[in-house]
Protein backbone atom coordinates (compact mmCIF):
# COMPACT_ATOMS: atom_id res chain seq x y z
CA UNK A 1 0.00 0.00 0.00
CA UNK A 2 1.33 3.45 -0.91
CA UNK A 3 2.20 5.98 1.79
CA UNK A 4 -0.58 8.29 0.64
CA UNK A 5 -3.22 5.54 0.61
CA UNK A 6 -2.21 4.62 4.15
CA UNK A 7 -2.39 8.29 5.15
CA UNK A 8 -5.83 8.58 3.55
CA UNK A 9 -7.12 5.59 5.50
CA UNK A 10 -5.88 7.07 8.78
CA UNK A 11 -6.77 10.67 7.95
CA UNK A 12 -9.61 12.23 9.94
CA UNK A 13 -10.33 15.84 9.11
CA UNK A 14 -10.84 18.46 11.81
CA UNK A 15 -12.88 20.52 9.35
CA UNK A 16 -16.65 20.71 9.81
CA UNK A 17 -19.68 22.10 8.00
CA UNK A 18 -23.03 22.67 9.73
CA UNK A 19 -26.64 23.36 8.80
CA UNK A 20 -26.86 26.32 11.21
CA UNK A 21 -24.62 28.95 12.76
CA UNK A 22 -22.86 28.27 16.05
CA UNK A 23 -25.73 28.27 18.61
CA UNK A 24 -23.35 29.50 21.30
CA UNK A 25 -23.35 32.92 19.59
CA UNK A 26 -26.39 32.98 17.32
CA UNK A 27 -30.12 32.58 17.84
CA UNK A 28 -32.07 32.63 14.57
CA UNK A 29 -29.11 34.46 12.97
CA UNK A 30 -29.22 37.18 15.65
CA UNK A 31 -26.03 37.72 17.62
CA UNK A 32 -26.13 37.34 21.41
CA UNK A 33 -26.22 40.96 22.72
CA UNK A 34 -23.70 40.15 25.47
CA UNK A 35 -21.28 38.82 22.86
CA UNK A 36 -21.70 41.92 20.69
CA UNK A 37 -21.07 44.27 23.63
CA UNK A 38 -17.99 42.34 24.74
CA UNK A 39 -16.48 42.12 21.23
CA UNK A 40 -16.88 45.88 20.75
CA UNK A 41 -15.16 46.45 24.09
CA UNK A 42 -12.26 44.17 23.11
CA UNK A 43 -11.96 45.82 19.70
CA UNK A 44 -11.74 49.26 21.32
CA UNK A 45 -8.96 48.12 23.65
CA UNK A 46 -7.02 46.74 20.68
CA UNK A 47 -7.59 49.95 18.71
CA UNK A 48 -5.98 51.92 21.54
CA UNK A 49 -3.16 49.37 21.90
CA UNK A 50 -2.36 49.58 18.18
CA UNK A 51 -2.63 53.41 18.19
CA UNK A 52 -5.25 53.36 15.45
CA UNK A 53 -7.06 56.73 15.26
CA UNK A 54 -10.77 56.51 16.03
CA UNK A 55 -11.53 58.53 12.89
CA UNK A 56 -9.97 55.84 10.67
CA UNK A 57 -12.23 53.04 12.01
CA UNK A 58 -15.33 52.86 9.82
CA UNK A 59 -16.80 49.64 11.24
CA UNK A 60 -16.03 46.62 13.41
CA UNK A 61 -17.02 43.29 11.90
CA UNK A 62 -17.38 39.69 13.06
CA UNK A 63 -16.39 37.15 10.40
CA UNK A 64 -14.63 33.80 10.04
CA UNK A 65 -15.86 30.33 10.98
CA UNK A 66 -17.97 31.43 13.95
CA UNK A 67 -19.92 33.78 11.70
CA UNK A 68 -20.33 31.04 9.10
CA UNK A 69 -21.36 27.41 8.85
CA UNK A 70 -17.81 25.98 8.97
CA UNK A 71 -17.04 26.56 12.65
CA UNK A 72 -15.20 23.95 14.71
CA UNK A 73 -13.93 23.73 18.27
CA UNK A 74 -10.68 25.23 16.94
CA UNK A 75 -12.32 28.32 15.43
CA UNK A 76 -11.41 31.81 16.58
CA UNK A 77 -13.78 34.72 16.89
CA UNK A 78 -12.47 36.90 14.07
CA UNK A 79 -13.01 40.58 14.85
CA UNK A 80 -11.80 43.01 12.20
CA UNK A 81 -11.51 46.77 12.52
CA UNK A 82 -12.46 48.09 9.10
CA UNK A 83 -10.07 50.97 8.63
CA UNK A 84 -8.90 53.51 6.12
CA UNK A 85 -5.17 52.84 6.29
CA UNK A 86 -4.37 56.15 4.63
CA UNK A 87 -5.85 57.83 7.73
CA UNK A 88 -3.73 55.80 10.16
CA UNK A 89 -0.27 56.90 9.06
CA UNK A 90 1.37 58.65 6.14
CA UNK A 91 3.90 55.98 5.31
CA UNK A 92 4.62 53.14 2.94
CA UNK A 93 1.76 50.58 2.90
CA UNK A 94 4.11 47.63 3.50
CA UNK A 95 5.61 49.34 6.55
CA UNK A 96 2.14 50.01 7.97
CA UNK A 97 1.03 46.43 7.27
CA UNK A 98 4.14 45.09 9.05
CA UNK A 99 3.48 47.39 12.01
CA UNK A 100 -0.15 46.25 12.33
CA UNK A 101 0.83 42.57 12.03
CA UNK A 102 3.47 43.05 14.73
CA UNK A 103 1.00 44.79 17.05
CA UNK A 104 -1.46 41.96 16.44
CA UNK A 105 1.21 39.37 17.27
CA UNK A 106 2.32 41.20 20.42
CA UNK A 107 -1.27 41.57 21.59
CA UNK A 108 -1.86 37.85 21.06
CA UNK A 109 1.29 36.93 22.99
CA UNK A 110 0.40 39.15 25.94
CA UNK A 111 -3.36 38.41 26.13
CA UNK A 112 -5.52 35.32 26.40
CA UNK A 113 -9.02 36.65 25.78
CA UNK A 114 -11.87 34.22 25.20
CA UNK A 115 -15.60 34.72 24.73
CA UNK A 116 -17.64 31.66 25.69
CA UNK A 117 -14.43 29.64 25.46
CA UNK A 118 -13.41 30.77 21.95
CA UNK A 119 -10.26 32.92 21.50
CA UNK A 120 -10.71 36.37 19.98
CA UNK A 121 -8.49 37.14 16.97
CA UNK A 122 -8.12 40.83 16.08
CA UNK A 123 -7.14 42.34 12.75
CA UNK A 124 -7.09 45.70 11.01
CA UNK A 125 -8.65 45.26 7.56
CA UNK A 126 -8.38 47.98 4.95
CA UNK A 127 -11.66 49.13 3.42
CA UNK A 128 -10.31 48.14 0.00
CA UNK A 129 -9.58 44.57 1.16
CA UNK A 130 -12.55 42.50 0.09
CA UNK A 131 -13.92 39.59 2.10
CA UNK A 132 -14.46 36.23 0.46
CA UNK A 133 -17.66 36.22 -1.62
CA UNK A 134 -19.10 33.25 0.30
CA UNK A 135 -18.12 34.44 3.77
CA UNK A 136 -20.55 35.91 6.29
CA UNK A 137 -19.77 39.42 7.56
CA UNK A 138 -21.64 40.87 10.55
CA UNK A 139 -21.35 44.52 11.57
CA UNK A 140 -20.87 44.75 15.33
CA UNK A 141 -21.37 48.51 15.23
CA UNK A 142 -24.68 48.36 13.38
CA UNK A 143 -25.78 45.01 14.86
CA UNK A 144 -26.74 43.65 11.45
CA UNK A 145 -25.48 41.44 8.68
CA UNK A 146 -23.47 43.13 5.97
CA UNK A 147 -23.42 39.85 4.11
CA UNK A 148 -25.13 36.70 5.30
CA UNK A 149 -23.15 33.47 4.94
CA UNK A 150 -24.06 31.28 1.98
CA UNK A 151 -24.73 27.60 2.53
CA UNK A 152 -22.59 25.53 0.20
CA UNK A 153 -22.24 21.93 -0.86
CA UNK A 154 -18.84 21.19 0.59
CA UNK A 155 -16.93 17.92 0.32
CA UNK A 156 -14.52 17.97 3.24
CA UNK A 157 -13.51 14.37 2.51
CA UNK A 158 -12.07 15.29 -0.90
CA UNK A 159 -8.76 13.36 -1.25
CA UNK A 160 -7.24 16.50 -2.78
CA UNK A 161 -7.46 18.18 0.64
CA UNK A 162 -5.75 15.25 2.35
CA UNK A 163 -3.08 15.19 -0.38
CA UNK A 164 -2.36 18.91 0.06
CA UNK A 165 -2.27 18.60 3.85
CA UNK A 166 0.14 15.66 3.68
CA UNK A 167 2.42 17.53 1.26
CA UNK A 168 2.64 20.59 3.53
CA UNK A 169 3.05 18.50 6.69
CA UNK A 170 5.88 16.57 5.02
CA UNK A 171 7.70 19.84 4.27
CA UNK A 172 7.30 21.09 7.85
CA UNK A 173 8.42 17.73 9.25
CA UNK A 174 11.44 17.79 6.96
CA UNK A 175 12.49 21.22 8.21
CA UNK A 176 12.14 20.10 11.82
CA UNK A 177 13.54 16.57 11.59
CA UNK A 178 16.42 17.20 9.17
CA UNK A 179 18.33 19.34 11.66
CA UNK A 180 18.36 22.25 9.23
CA UNK A 181 19.33 25.64 10.67
CA UNK A 182 18.28 27.61 7.59
CA UNK A 183 15.85 30.01 9.27
CA UNK A 184 15.66 32.15 6.14
CA UNK A 185 14.20 29.25 4.13
CA UNK A 186 11.79 28.39 6.93
CA UNK A 187 10.56 31.98 7.15
CA UNK A 188 10.16 32.02 3.37
CA UNK A 189 8.03 28.87 3.55
CA UNK A 190 5.86 30.40 6.31
CA UNK A 191 5.35 33.48 4.15
CA UNK A 192 4.51 31.25 1.19
CA UNK A 193 1.81 29.53 3.25
CA UNK A 194 0.35 32.90 4.27
CA UNK A 195 0.27 34.32 0.74
CA UNK A 196 -0.98 31.00 -0.68
CA UNK A 197 -3.92 31.09 1.69
CA UNK A 198 -4.73 34.74 1.02
CA UNK A 199 -4.59 34.31 -2.75
CA UNK A 200 -6.73 31.15 -2.66
CA UNK A 201 -9.45 32.82 -0.57
CA UNK A 202 -9.57 35.81 -2.92
CA UNK A 203 -9.75 33.57 -5.98
CA UNK A 204 -11.74 30.55 -4.83
CA UNK A 205 -13.45 31.61 -1.63
CA UNK A 206 -13.51 30.21 1.89
CA UNK A 207 -13.62 26.61 0.67
CA UNK A 208 -10.71 26.79 -1.75
CA UNK A 209 -8.31 23.87 -1.49
CA UNK A 210 -5.36 25.85 -0.11
CA UNK A 211 -7.46 27.60 2.52
CA UNK A 212 -8.93 24.33 3.76
CA UNK A 213 -5.44 22.79 3.88
CA UNK A 214 -4.14 25.81 5.82
CA UNK A 215 -6.98 25.51 8.35
CA UNK A 216 -6.31 21.81 8.76
CA UNK A 217 -2.62 22.48 9.46
CA UNK A 218 -3.61 25.13 12.01
CA UNK A 219 -6.20 22.90 13.68
CA UNK A 220 -3.71 20.04 13.96
CA UNK A 221 -1.17 22.35 15.61
CA UNK A 222 1.34 22.15 12.76
CA UNK A 223 1.61 25.90 12.24
CA UNK A 224 2.31 26.52 15.94
CA UNK A 225 4.76 23.60 15.96
CA UNK A 226 6.64 25.11 13.01
CA UNK A 227 6.66 28.62 14.49
CA UNK A 228 7.91 27.33 17.85
CA UNK A 229 10.71 25.44 16.09
CA UNK A 230 11.84 28.58 14.26
CA UNK A 231 11.80 30.65 17.46
CA UNK A 232 13.89 28.04 19.29
CA UNK A 233 16.43 28.02 16.45
CA UNK A 234 16.61 31.83 16.48
CA UNK A 235 17.11 31.88 20.25
CA UNK A 236 19.86 29.30 19.97
CA UNK A 237 21.66 31.16 17.19
CA UNK A 238 21.47 34.47 19.04
CA UNK A 239 22.57 33.07 22.39
CA UNK A 240 26.15 32.81 23.59
CA UNK A 241 27.00 30.11 26.11
CA UNK A 242 29.47 30.69 28.90
CA UNK A 243 33.03 29.56 28.02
Amino acid sequence: MSTFKQFLLEYETTLKYHDSLNPIFWKAEKLDPKVRTQLLKIAEEWRKYANIPTSSVKDVIFTGGNANYNYTKFSDIDVHLMVSKTQIADCDKEILDDYLRDKKALWTLSHDIKVYGFPVELYAQDLDEKSSMDQGVFSLKKDEWIKKPIKEKVNLQDPAIARKVKHLKDIIDFFIDSGSHDIEKMDAFKEKLRTMRGASVQKGGEFSLENLAFKELRNQGYLDKFSDHIIKLQDKQLSLAKP
